[in-house]
């Protein structure tokens, strides 16, 4: 029994460590390994007290209406029918901006002064913030998917158009889109957070914030 001991410890170490290794080759969350668990801790709860607050239409009114009032529709079925006009594609629009905010403020330049190896591209701009071209590009095809598939909801309700959609598909892309922007709006604070300590600590000597995140992880 004591041999196998250590025979399990190597298996579950070789575990992690290949479970580390998949996550590291995933775009958005690689990074996650190296992150502080206090830059996870505050995101985290940045995380629930914007979608807690900002999702009050959506589930506080049906949670009163399903308990407090007999011979209701279950709860889910309330909460459903606060969304089904497309609500969730006008959150997910509102989690972006901040999301954009975030990586362009501090973390983008116009031109090509910045050289770094470690910075993405998109035409003249430069992102300096981990996976900074794939947040952008996400967060406009966030905005432009919720555009159109709001306005054709909306479009379609009012009478303005004569298609019928299928707004159960409508809804289910709505819910993801939403969790997308969750998790990317997460992640985005995950790292602006442990680009704050690097820059806290830095001396000074160099702009490079993401050069230096990953020299301390290196």
């Amino acid at each position: 029994m004591e041999e196998n001991q250590p025979q399990k410890r190597s298996y579950a170490s070789d575990l992690v460590r290949i479970v580390e290794r998949i996550i590291r080759s995933i775009p958005l969350l690689g990074r996650l390994c190296d992150s502080k668990r206090s830059s996870i801790s505050a995101a985290s709860k940045e995380i629930v007290i914007s979608t807690l607050f900002s999702t009050l239409p959506i589930w506080f009114f049906p949670t009163i209406y399903t308990f407090f009032f007999k011979d209701t529709p279950p709860l889910l079925t309330n909460m459903k029918s606060s969304v089904d006009q497309g609500d969730l594609y006008i959150y997910s629009s509102a989690l972006i901006g901040p999301l954009i905010f975030a990586i362009t403020y501090n973390y983008a330049e116009w031109g090509d002064q910045n050289n770094s190896p470690s910075a993405s591209r998109i035409g003249k701009l430069t992102f300096v913030f981990p996976y900074g071209l794939w947040f952008f590009c996400i967060s406009i095809f966030i905005s432009m998917i919720a555009i159109i598939c709001f306005g054709l909801m909306r479009f379609e309700s009012s009478g303005f158009i004569s298609a019928k959609l299928n707004k159960d598909s409508l809804l289910n892309v709505s819910i993801v889109m939403y969790l997308a922007s969750l998790i990317c709006l997460f992640l985005v604070s995950v790292y602006r957070n442990d680009l704050a300590d690097v820059s806290n600590n830095d001396s000074g000597a160099t702009k490079d914030f993401v050069n230096d995140w990953n020299k301390r992880h290196g």
